[in-house]
């Protein structure tokens, strides 16, 4: 079966829900320059991906070739599915799609999504029917050619019903051509005066808006220098503005989330309710050494050990994960005290089944190191498993303090690019959670300039050419980040920030997510009333 399913304006959550869960399941994706990137985190790690739509450098797929690929894909046998920008069937060549398909006996599911001829203005605070203003509304494509004065059957002028209608006029995929746009509704009927708005980027980062009349808005379009993807609203409710004064201190915020899936949701539910967007655009993925053979061990002879200690989530996930793998005993367990850095290892250690003896008033790693020299007592081990980049400090603090302890590196965490690092010019800010997810972060980032993506990211496609000598990479990642506020989570994050040359904007005093994100809001609320 194949699925040719509308992803909607640009903003991930406002696909359907009946196409999202086809997206899960998929065993092939084949998309376009979309700008919901966001969505390709949400196929199964096996997923075939299948990138058909026009980039910088790369053959660019012509409809025909698309066809073939969707019937050579259905063929498979496997759950295809089709991924388009806004609706299937509003200008995105989905009847082409399916008169392939139909040809070739494959069987398919239209899923219909939001066009952004309706929820670009709308979001906007324009709706295209109004009472009294507008009774109807009218899409209309851009692309076609705005300078035949007559139809092919010798009807009217294309655009003379626009003069004749009382609705709303949306032009998709028109920026390239508004000053033409513009002059044939002059020359059939329409007022100078008819209010007109360009938004461009509508529901993604970047958004823009830019109002004026039909005589004036090519004009300003060109002082604002806006970019596509953009719609124009031709009519009176253009002029509107039913935008809500106050969403939340993070309103018209996009924040660039860099973090593991489990820690990034959590992020991203907080930074919804203060009515902010976010961006995964570094994934930190949690790979096991072969360090957690000596945690094994450790684990048969856990009478010699008095405490056991977390310092992340992450360590307790893995950890009883392995005990039940691993067919332990949890039993043996018993005679332990436990020790966690936080809140949110505590909660995490809670979910597991058990209530931790220690947690410091700070959370912090250097914090948990000298409550534990306090409170352990002569003759007792300490047992730590943690990731390999672990805070050097911490074992420097327990060292000072006389705590006999053994260090088990039992994970690392890599750093994965994400679609939506795209996105990065257009963030507000970028949150940072741990020191690994710095490195993370700086490693994509270093690919990012061999592959042109900081072009990419900066619309500056013709700075594209020899990857092997791309020497202003490091010039234009700085262009980048100058303007992106960064949120850092606990000194060791903040330190590993200073270390690569970047300074932390946003610390919230105590270290974990709930704060973390509180820091962000009162950040921008301060800002915004100054």
């Amino acid at each position: 079966m194949v699925y040719l399913i509308g992803a909607g304006p640009g903003d991930p959550g406002l696909i359907t829900v009946k196409g999202l869960e086809f997206i899960k399941q998929c065993d092939t994706i084949i998309y376009d320059r979309l700008g919901t990137y966001q969505l390709l985190e949400m196929v199964k790690p096996d997923c075939r991906r299948i990138y058909v739509g026009k980039q910088a450098g790369s053959h660019y797929k012509k409809q025909p070739e698309i066809n073939e690929i969707l019937v050579e894909e259905g063929r498979r046998g496997n759950m295809v599915v089709r991924l388009k920008g806004g609706d299937p069937f509003v200008f995105g060549r989905g009847g082409e799609e399916v008169t392939a398909l139909l040809e070739a006996g494959i069987p398919f599911q239209v899923i219909p999504g939001i066009t952004s001829a309706v929820a670009v203005p709308e979001v906007c605070g324009i709706p295209v029917t109004h009472r009294g203003t507008s009774r109807s509304f009218h899409v209309i494509t851009g692309h076609k050619r705005a300078d035949i004065h007559r139809s092919d059957e010798g009807g009217l002028d294309d655009y003379d019903y626009i003069r004749n209608q009382e609705g709303t006029s949306v032009f998709l995929m028109g920026l390239n051509r508004l000053p033409q746009i513009m002059e044939r509704l002059v020359q059939t009927g329409a007022e100078e005066h008819t209010p007109v708005a360009v938004i461009s980027k509508g529901t993604m980062p970047g958004q823009r808006i830019v109002r004026g009349d039909i005589q004036t808005i090519a004009d300003k379009v060109n002082e604002a220098k806006l970019e596509s993807p953009a719609i124009i609203v031709v009519g009176e409710n253009a002029a509107l503005d039913f935008t809500a004064p106050n969403r939340g201190p993070l309103q018209n915020v996009h924040v660039g989330l860099v973090g593991t899936p489990k820690l990034r949701e959590k992020m991203r539910v907080a930074i919804d309710a203060l009515g902010g967007q976010s961006y995964s655009i570094v994934d930190m993925s949690v790979e096991q050494t072969e360090e957690k053979n000596r945690l094994r061990v450790a684990l048969e002879h856990i009478e010699d050990y008095s405490w056991l200690a977390f310092t992340s989530q992450n360590t307790i996930t893995l950890f009883f994960k392995w005990l039940r793998e691993w067919n332990i005993d949890v039993r043996k367990l018993a005679h332990l005290k436990l020790a966690v850095v936080g809140a949110g290892t505590r909660d995490a250690l809670k979910a597991e089944g058990y209530i931790a003896d220690y947690v410091p008033d700070e959370y912090t790693t250097s914090a948990l190191a000298m409550g534990l020299a306090n409170v352990m007592n002569d003759g007792e081990k300490l047992l730590l498993p943690r990731a390999v980049q672990g805070s050097e400090t911490m074992l420097d603090i327990l060292d000072q303090g006389g705590v006999v302890y053994e260090e088990i590196p039992v994970y690392d965490v890599v750093g994965r690019r994400m679609e939506s690092i795209q996105y990065l010019k257009d963030l507000d800010v970028i949150t940072f959670v741990s020191a690994s997810g710095v490195r993370g972060f700086l490693d994509v980032l270093d690919a990012e300039k061999k592959n042109c993506g900081v072009a990419h990211m900066l619309n500056d496609i013709d700075s594209c050419g020899d990857h092997t000598d791309n020497t202003d990479g490091s010039f234009k990642i700085h262009d980048i980040m100058k303007n992106i506020r960064i949120a850092a989570l606990g000194n060791v994050t903040e330190k590993a920030l200073e270390k690569a040359g970047y300074h932390a904007d946003i610390v919230p005093e105590v270290g974990d997510i709930e704060h973390l994100i509180s820091a962000i809001g009162d950040y921008y609320f301060r800002e915004k009333r100054q």
